[in-house]
């Protein structure tokens, strides 16, 4: 038994106020903001990731072969492509640290390729990687850029805003200074991809120039996929619930099947409503959490309902209230102590990573915590009422007639000299029946 107990149950009501509260602040926010702040999943749209470099290096190619152009782990590699093979052409950033000694390097290395440094004192370092890579050289000019190294003097999300215009989502991912960021825009309208893409550059090439605008990613989500999507992740969760209630009543009885459905089911909604109320990107991620949550919850409940199940035959004098109160205490350092470490492993993802990573820490760390917070208080305030009712109208068993027969019995001695007689009567009997 635990050397402390505490009184769990007498915080009942205060559980359940505090999630209606919680649910309440939810529902407000959900109505409040006009709904999610759906991604690109579950959204017919357009989403893109672009950053603003200026550009550090210009290339062309006039012969007759081929040459290829790709950039990987900080070296600049060109494929030069005829009829007796192909020769690989090599700079690394080590070797050639500005784009002036790239460019006169890559001119006199490689034939018919002429390389203009735009701005010769820029670091290779900072070549970007873009969407356009690896790509074939032409009489046309290829032109690379290099991330804005000025720590003082950049795009901020606000000119990016008034480029593209109100209709449009614009989050910057990681440093402020290195101008990137990913721009979502609602289709609307049911425009093909294409246009779309060509509509966001336009606007972007005007605002910071033609060749200052890298395109790191690019998704397209159609009408059809986004809808399809949204009613498979919402059958997903119904599912997953279902099973476990089925889980549970096999496992326990019914009683404790619905306090822990009830208690998922409040998880999940307080996750949902907190998502509304920090208008947090709803995507598959979302999701994601949203199952973990509800698994790491159930875990937490079922070790809780097992340790009640395991001492209501031992601790059969104490009353329903007691039993919780005593089950509860004994497991409660291992429910909390496993959720704060989880908690703190994922804490730091929440805080230094970005993007769909940091999102799915996030929304972990405030499910644990609730979990933490519903399986330890709200789960068995659930279970106490629930069985509460259940017993309600029962018949009360009347004692045993023998039990009130040696209950009346007062002296030990007396009782022996009552049933000896008894014995030797039956003795009796049976030695007649036998004569």
């Amino acid at each position: 038994m635990a050397k402390k107990i505490y009184p769990i149950t007498k915080f009942r009501f205060i559980a359940v106020g505090v999630s209606v509260l919680l649910l309440i602040v939810g529902l407000i926010a959900f109505l409040a903001f006009g709904g999610f702040n759906l991604g690109i999943d579950f959204q017919s749209g357009f989403s893109q990731r672009v950053q603003i470099a200026p550009p550090a290096l210009s290339l062309s190619y006039s012969g007759s072969d081929t040459v290829t152009l790709n950039i990987t782990g900080g070296t600049l590699t060109l494929v030069y492509r005829d009829a007796s093979g192909s020769r690989y052409s090599e700079f690394s950033s080590a070797s050639y640290p500005t784009v002036g000694d790239l460019a006169n390097a890559i001119s006199s290395t490689v034939p018919g390729v002429t390389a203009l440094a735009l701005d010769p004192s820029l670091a290779t370092a900072g070549l970007i990687t873009g969407f356009g890579l690896p790509t074939s050289l032409s009489t046309t000019p290829f032109v690379l850029n290099s991330a804005n190294p000025n720590t003082t003097n950049f795009v901020s999300i606000d000119e990016m805003r008034d480029a593209l215009g109100d209709s449009t989502q614009v989050q910057i991912v990681g440093d402020e200074y290195k101008q990137v960021f990913q721009i979502r825009l609602a289709n609307d309208e049911n425009l093909a991809e294409d246009e779309i893409s060509e509509s966001v550059g336009n606007a972007l090439r005007k605002a910071f120039g033609s060749d200052a605008i890298v395109v790191l990613q690019s998704d397209f989500v159609g009408p059809k996929y986004s809808s399809t999507l949204v009613s498979g992740s919402i059958l997903i969760v119904i599912v997953s619930i279902t099973l476990i209630l089925l889980y549970i009543w096999f496992r326990f009885k019914l009683a404790y099947a619905l306090a822990a459905i009830i208690t998922l089911v409040h998880d999940a909604f307080l996750l949902v409503g907190f998502i509304a109320l920090a208008q947090l990107e709803v995507s598959s991620t979302t999701i994601a959490a949203l199952l973990t949550i509800i698994g790491y919850s159930l875990n937490n409940v079922i070790v809780i309902f097992d340790r009640i199940r395991e001492n209501r035959p031992i601790l059969k004098d104490l009353s329903m209230m007691q039993l919780i109160d005593t089950s509860v205490s004994q497991s409660l350092s291992r429910t909390l102590f496993s959720s704060l470490t989880t908690a703190l492993a994922i804490l730091p993802l929440a805080i230094l990573a970005s993007g769909a990573i940091q999102l799915f820490a996030i929304e972990m760390v405030f499910g644990i915590v609730v979990g933490a917070y519903s399986s330890n208080f709200l789960a068995p305030a659930l279970l106490l009422w629930i069985t509460k009712n259940k017993n309600k109208g029962k018949p009360v068993i009347a004692p045993k007639p023998e039990i009130a027969v040696v209950e009346e019995v007062a002296d030990k001695e007396t009782a022996e000299k009552v049933e000896v007689p008894m014995v030797e009567r039956k003795l009796k009997g049976k030695r007649q029946q036998k004569k």
